[in-house]
């Protein structure tokens, strides 16, 4: 019998379509996952017949059925297309749109909602490498917003969340993201402990649209091309000099600020993953609400769809209590949604045909 992670290299590893989502490695309930090079490699044997690693894969095309399943057990009774931002006019002035992420996250952690919210910030084994945490604070809530534009583990904190003790969290991640989370929601029972009493404690789930992802090294690559030495960087992060939103690079010298288009253009001109190419999930469809920002520069709103009950609860809470301020879209950003939504996303090629079922 070929076991989980055979067809896990099969159809994903080999092919070349593995998000580094997160997921695999904590599931395993033999533990003889981790990551190398942002791909899972497996040190041991599997147990007989276990599947839970490629069960639980943003790319398994079977799980469509299992993600259908939790829509239709959740779904609203209206799901809306709406904008909204940040009341806090200080935390607004720092972002790149509406903030509302951040909203909602601080509005569920400083009411008590849950106790945790799943982000991710820079400063893994380099300072421009994504890092997957918890925040638990204001602060911590504050420093991790803003994009991370490369691949990131985020669901590794499974583990974490079970040993912290954490009971009720949020999580904020990209559509393949909450694609494997949907997928260890329903495979809770077969997964051990630890990871069992993590995915039962997620209570919300907020996706960020994505348009595309890069690996690690293009930001790295870019440093170098700015003329800074990559080696001697100790910090990446998103600053505002004169109104314009920078990608910044901090050195024992001092910093160093780039435009944030340049950097996302450098990006977008050749670094892009192989996972990402053709992918069309950008709306994050199975997240209690999805957000992100709307193709108008400037624009200090972001575009956002409620798609579940708990999301419906979560955007009204947070507006009652005055974290965000919302209203309907506007014709014409439902006509952007709308041409967004048809046929590819805009960026890459279309997946080879080993794939087209995943294109969902």
């Amino acid at each position: 019998m070929r076991t989980g992670f055979a067809d896990l290299h099969h159809a994903v590893l080999k092919t070349d379509l593995c998000s580094y989502c997160g997921a695999c490695v904590p599931a395993c309930p033999v533990d003889v996952l981790s990551y190398a090079k942002e791909q899972p490699v497996i040190d041991g044997s599997c147990a007989s017949g276990c599947r839970v690693c490629f069960d639980v894969c943003p790319e398994n095309r079977a799980g469509g059925t299992v993600l259908q399943d939790y829509m239709a057990d959740h779904r609203p009774d209206e799901e809306r297309q709406l904008v909204g931002r940040l009341t806090d006019p200080e935390l607004l002035a720092r972002t790149g749109s509406g903030g509302l992420t951040t909203g909602l996250a601080l509005y569920l952690l400083e009411s008590g909602r849950v106790d945790g919210v799943v982000m991710t910030g820079f400063g893994g084994d380099s300072a421009w490498e994504p890092r997957p945490l918890i925040a638990t604070t204001r602060g911590e809530v504050i420093a991790a917003s803003g994009p991370k534009y490369a691949l990131s583990p985020t669901l590794s904190v499974l583990d974490r969340i079970a040993e912290e003790g954490h009971e009720r969290v949020m999580l904020v991640g990209l559509p393949c993201h909450i694609e494997s989370l949907r997928q260890l929601q329903a495979a809770q029972d077969r997964l051990e402990e630890g990871p069992r009493r993590a995915v039962r404690a997620i209570t919300h789930a907020v996706g960020l649209w994505c348009g595309n992802n890069f690996r690690t090294e293009g930001t790295e690559r870019f440093i170098s091309a700015v003329g800074v030495d990559p080696a001697r960087v100790t910090e990446v992060g998103y600053t505002r000099r004169d109104g314009r939103l920078e990608f910044s690079v901090s050195t024992p010298d001092g910093s160093t600020g780039t435009p944030f288009g340049q950097y996302l253009g450098y990006l977008l001109a050749g670094q892009t993953a192989p996972s990402c190419q053709g992918c069309r999930r950008w709306h994050a469809a199975y997240a209690d609400v999805s957000v992100g920002g709307l193709d108008t520069p400037g624009l200090k709103w972001s575009g956002f769809m409620v798609q579940t009950r708990e999301g419906h609860d979560l955007v009204s809470g947070a507006e009652a209590a005055g974290y965000i301020t919302v209203q309907d879209m506007s014709p014409n950003e439902r006509a952007w949604l709308a041409r967004k939504n048809q046929g590819s996303r805009g960026f890459g090629t279309p997946k080879p045909l080993y794939s087209k079922g995943n294109q969902r």
